[in-house]
């Protein structure tokens, strides 16, 4: 009986290892600007896993990265949006159709950045 909850135990984490992803977000900063174009990436060890980006916000908790959702535009892996806004601070993860998570971003948009002349 040990034994063989010892090897599940093994095998869910080999199997946990190789289903993985890391979200990275570009330009690389937790701090954006009003009217940014920002891209999150889900770098993965298995494009067969279906990853794809999803977030928690005040305003919506567990929204994916979807035009209809109007907060992004999904490009394979990634979600790209074009003019980032105050409503889309929050906490971004990439999540696959399996069900396992990446790590987590915490993205905080503040007002526009000022041009200098």
């Amino acid at each position: 009986m040990k034994q063989t909850s010892l090897l599940f135990l093994l095998t869910s984490l080999i199997c946990d290892r190789t289903n993985q992803a890391s979200l990275t977000v570009s330009p690389s900063s937790s701090q954006m600007f009003e009217d940014e174009f920002v891209s999150l990436s889900c770098e993965e060890d298995d494009s067969s896993a279906g990853w794809t980006v999803w977030r928690n916000t005040s305003g919506s908790t567990r929204t994916q990265c979807r035009p209809v959702g109007n907060w992004g535009k999904p490009a394979g892996s990634s979600c790209n949006i074009s003019t980032i806004s105050k409503l889309d601070s929050g906490v971004y993860w990439c999540e696959s159709r399996e069900g396992a998570t990446s790590n987590t971003i915490n993205i905080t948009v503040t007002g526009k950045m000022r041009q200098w002349s």
